[in-house]
């Protein structure tokens, strides 16, 4: 595993350069193929790449996890930033407690760079992307005043979002990912909304069972709003001085429980914004990008397919990186139809 690179906390001024930060379990093709592919498309804004490696990596993998981090820091040195935590949170919020621990704290998502980047932006990336054209300049286009920009909101899991329940409920039509600024209902119209979806049979995450003591106290956004964290672009000066550790807003890469379950990455942090009078912007990135969901924990084949569609791209676009690996692993193969199925 390459040693982490520890950086200077102080800050030394910010960047204009956009910092990448990504955690990192197993999928090794396409991981590569994310950072290859941004750097391709959007390298010329991008300053230190930041990978967050979870202890874990996957029984199936040919090539070790930690390949890309030992090429990219042949490719652009000590911009390639390395780090793996102490304590590894899987989908569990991080305890309260305990946030004040570095080394726990650095398990959440994210967290090292979010800490010790010393960019105004922070762009936020999952390991199974494909970058299609230049995102980051678009987002830095449109990024505005927002703190953050990207696709925003889980909506297909929101009940704000069933016509035949905010009709009911509040007389207007759905939220949306353009017009949620807008749509902000109370406490008691969000439960409302909630227990007509469970008696109409329409699926809802059962966040409502741990309503009290957040969503009463701060009825919006909606337990479903955020900015997806598969790429999104984050204003970093404005919120990490109010941020865990320097402030009591949760980092956007943390969990909070609500009830049997947590909300998604960045929902608590999305919220800990809003409260303070920021906003967001929701940019359509289907031409910009394409996202493999759901890949890394379910089944052999799921797993074997996406990784053989990553290696296939990367062999196709990236010869040289492709070349170079054969050379790591003896010119061994790199395909992956060695996986059982």
């Amino acid at each position: 595993m390459p040693e982490p690179v520890i950086q200077n906390t102080a800050e030394q001024g910010w960047s204009d350069k956009i910092d990448v930060a990504m955690n990192i379990f197993a999928k090794p093709y396409q991981t590569a193929l994310s950072v290859l592919s941004l750097l391709k498309h959007s390298g010329r804004h991008v300053g230190s790449v930041w990978l967050q490696f979870e202890p874990y990596g996957s029984q199936y993998d040919i090539v070790s996890p930690y390949a890309i981090a030992q090429y990219l820091s042949g490719k652009i040195g000590d911009r390639c930033r390395v780090f793996q935590p102490e304590y590894w949170l899987d989908l569990n919020a991080a305890d309260p407690a305990r946030l004040h621990e570095d080394a726990y704290r650095y398990g959440i998502r994210y967290q090292y760079a979010f800490e010790h980047s010393t960019s105004r932006r922070l762009f936020l990336m999952h390991n199974d992307v494909l970058i299609l054209q230049d995102v980051l300049g678009f987002m830095l286009d449109q990024m505005g005043e927002a703190v953050a920009v990207g696709h925003l909101g889980q909506c297909w899991n929101c009940p704000a979002h069933v016509e035949i329940l905010t009709r009911e409920v509040m007389g207007c039509g759905p939220c949306d990912p353009l017009n949620y600024m807008n749509f902000q209902p109370d406490f008691d119209q969000l439960q409302q909304l909630y227990t007509l979806a469970q008696q109409k049979g329409i699926f809802a995450r059962p966040y409502d069972q741990g309503f009290t003591g957040i969503f009463d106290q701060q009825s919006w956004p909606l337990p479903e709003c955020r900015v997806n964290e598969w790429a999104c672009l984050l204003d970093l000066e404005a919120s990490r001085p109010v941020c865990v550790p320097n402030g009591p807003v949760l980092p956007p890469g943390a969990y909070r429980q609500c009830g049997p379950v947590c909300l998604d990455i960045g929902v608590e942090w999305f919220r800990g914004m809003h409260a303070l009078g920021r906003f967001a912007r929701h940019l359509d990135l289907s031409r910009h990008l394409k996202h493999w969901v759901g890949t890394g924990k379910v089944t052999a084949r799921r797993y074997a397919l996406a990784e053989e569609n990553a290696l296939k791209i990367l062999l196709a676009n990236f010869p040289d990186y492709c070349d170079w690996l054969r050379g790591t692993i003896g010119n061994k193969s790199l395909g992956v139809s060695d996986i059982r199925i």
